[in-house]
């Protein structure tokens, strides 16, 4: 059985691995999905901002925040960032290649994504990081059958996602990552 769940949370790294490779956020491709669906996020002209804070517990603790500027730059206010729907919904996030965050001098990655039929405003989406996975520095930890994560959306831009259950993909022993995070939004 644990050959079985390192396999399959192999393949999720490799996929969250190869989406982080990008210059756009994963599944993005110059403005649309790869599945032709529209993304407003990391266009060009106005833009809102994200104070995030997270607060992380298990093998890799991390509390911290770091201010996203990309994610919005495709907004035009945070209550369109809250409420726009017929886009693809990403939450902010710690960027990657040489634009990434540090917290506590660790690289760290998420994302959170809400499909184009499914985001409806503002609400609470199950299910929602994407490729189950997030990574602290070297470390990846990886969703199994117990993990859980979710989003809720504002209206006025500002939100709050958790996850928990994460495995570390190294097999280093059955502790779990589990973690918030919040942000705020200006602009």
């Amino acid at each position: 059985m644990r050959g079985m769940r390192l396999l399959t949370a192999a393949g999720a790294l490799a996929m969250f691995t190869l989406a982080g490779c990008s210059a756009s956020s994963p599944g993005i491709t110059n403005g649309t999905t790869n599945s032709g669906g529209t993304h407003a996020g990391g266009g060009s002209g106005g833009g809102v901002t994200f104070a995030v804070t997270i607060n992380w517990t298990g093998p890799d603790p991390l509390q911290g925040s770091f201010t996203d500027t990309s994610t919005g730059s495709g907004y035009s206010s945070c209550s369109e960032y809250g409420t726009r729907t017929g886009v693809i919904w990403e939450s902010p996030s710690p960027g990657s290649g040489a634009a990434i965050h540090q917290v506590q001098g660790k690289t760290l990655g998420f994302l959170y994504t809400i499909g184009t039929n499914t985001f409806h405003g503002p609400g609470t989406y199950p299910g929602t990081l994407t490729a189950t996975s997030v990574q602290v520095g070297n470390d990846s930890f990886l969703g199994s059958h117990d993990a859980t994560s979710s989003v809720t959306v504002n209206a006025d831009g500002s939100g709050n996602a958790s996850f928990g259950g994460l495995l570390n993909f190294a097999g280093t022993g059955d502790a779990t990552e589990s973690g918030t995070i919040t942000w705020t939004c200006s602009g």
